[in-house]
């Protein structure tokens, strides 16, 4: 495996396996990109404009990227502002690794502006923000699963009880006070209120101020599709208001006014969304005591929460 961790010999290797994923092109520069935890990144000038090379540090499946092009893909068919793809590697042979080249978008992650802004731009942004995930959640799927149909379920709750059993089975014995064996039949339970007749609804999946690009002021784009889904529409309320209205209660009004213009909102959508903080929570747990455990217990403590309130 050729190393990209040396600064220089690094960016002639992330050159090479650009001109080899697109042959022909004209490279005037290569910098590293300080972002994301689950890849590494490059921008490059070239004679196309500026390209953003990707590739996966945790998930090396192929397969995960070809979900990610294809989840992007179908949103941009709703309307929604996406990055555009260059080319696609299964394996580069430089890098020894997926590789994903890709338009770079001129803008900053409204993470990065968040402090800076008044109350009126951060109302503004959330309004915005709903219209945009209303949009989103209305484009409808032909089941539910993932956007390829490797894995394919045939009504909402059949995907949700497969989703927690999945969650559940990675999870360890003793990840709540009730243990793993007294969590599942209460979110089973959950799982068994949620109306069967739901529509499979394009979601994100990671839908956090980081992956919400703003240029000018306004939302430019909308990033990392690589966890989307056609699924239940609420789950992607779970990190919504975890990263950003949990801090923020003042904008959640008004992201559900502008979400509910465009795709109203059912009468038990306050349930669905509780069973969702769950489903988020469990994922989370799991997730982080995997790679780094220090930040799991807050969301242990919001499933023991959460079992209090269902129980």
């Amino acid at each position: 495996m050729r190393t990209v961790t040396g600064e220089t010999g690094g960016l002639d290797v992330v050159r090479g396996a650009l001109a080899e994923a697109c042959p022909g092109i004209g490279v005037a520069s290569v910098r590293r990109l300080d972002a994301g935890y689950t890849s590494r990144q490059w921008v490059a000038d070239t004679d196309e404009g500026p390209l953003l090379i990707k590739t996966p540090v945790r998930n090396a499946d192929p397969e995960h990227l070809r979900r990610l092009i294809a989840t992007t893909r179908r949103a941009a068919e709703g309307g929604i502002p996406v990055v555009r793809f260059r080319a696609f590697l299964p394996r580069s042979g430089l890098l020894d690794a997926p590789l994903l080249v890709q338009e770079y978008q001129d803008g900053t992650p409204a993470d990065e502006l968040w402090e800076g802004m008044n109350p009126a731009q951060r109302l503004s942004f959330a309004a915005a923000l709903g219209e945009l995930v209303g949009r989103l959640h209305s484009g409808s799927g032909p089941w539910f699963g993932d956007v390829l149909g490797v894995q394919k379920h045939p009504d909402v709750r059949t995907f949700l009880h497969a989703l927690v059993d999945a969650r559940l089975a990675e999870a360890p014995e003793d990840i709540t006070s009730a243990g793993r064996d007294g969590l599942a039949p209460a979110l089973h339970r959950a799982v068994d209120t949620v109306p069967p007749n739901g529509v499979p609804a394009l979601t994100h999946g990671d839908l956090w101020r980081q992956n919400v690009v703003l240029r000018d002021g306004r939302i430019a784009c909308l990033l990392d599709f690589e966890h989307g889904l056609y699924a239940d529409r609420f789950l992607d309320f779970g990190k919504l208001d975890e990263h950003v209205f949990d801090g923020y209660p003042q904008g959640r009004r008004e992201f559900l006014d502008a979400y509910d213009e465009v795709c109203p909102l059912p009468d038990d959508w306050e349930a669905r969304v509780r069973l969702a903080h769950a489903v988020h929570a469990l994922s989370m747990a799991v997730y982080f005591l995997r790679w780094t455990p220090e930040y799991a217990p807050q969301y242990v403590a919001e499933l023991e929460e959460w079992l209090a309130e269902a129980a």
